[in-house]
């Protein structure tokens, strides 16, 4: 066999494990549990004017970070997945910070004062900023 076939051959081969070992990690890398986090302590106003006056600035500070949020509920909804998703009001009516629950937060109602911690995954401009993964505090 060729020296060339030979080489090809083996750096084939160390493409094919690592690529092996990379896929089997990220398919049983751990979930990120926020419970077990501190979180960014904040009012939902605050959130979303950092958001709303600096875009830049507020991704360094929040986004992918665990935030421990309180607010007053605008409405609850279920999405598409079957998530209760709590809109929380700001002070301009037509927007929201979007908060996906990880898990059923029982009965909650627009008007109602809770405390939520998830993750922040960012801002939608002229729209809203958006918390996944997230747990009722109180």
């Amino acid at each position: 066999m060729k020296k060339w076939i030979k080489i090809a051959l083996i750096v084939g081969a160390i493409v094919l494990i690592a690529g092996s070992i990379t896929v089997f990690w990220l398919f049983n890398k751990p979930h990120r549990d926020v419970t077990k986090e501190q979180g960014v302590q904040l009012s939902a106003q605050k959130l979303y004017d950092a958001f709303r006056t600096n875009e830049a600035q507020a991704n360094k500070q929040y986004l992918d970070k665990a935030i421990e949020m309180t607010g007053e509920v605008a409405e609850v909804i279920t999405n598409q997945d079957g998530n209760i998703v709590v809109n929380f009001k700001t002070n301009d009516p037509l927007f929201v910070i979007n908060c996906t629950f990880k898990t059923n937060p029982g009965q909650l109602k627009p008007g109602q004062l809770i405390t939520f911690k998830g993750i922040c995954t960012g801002y939608i401009p002229d729209a809203n900023v958006v918390i996944n993964e997230g747990v009722l505090v109180k």
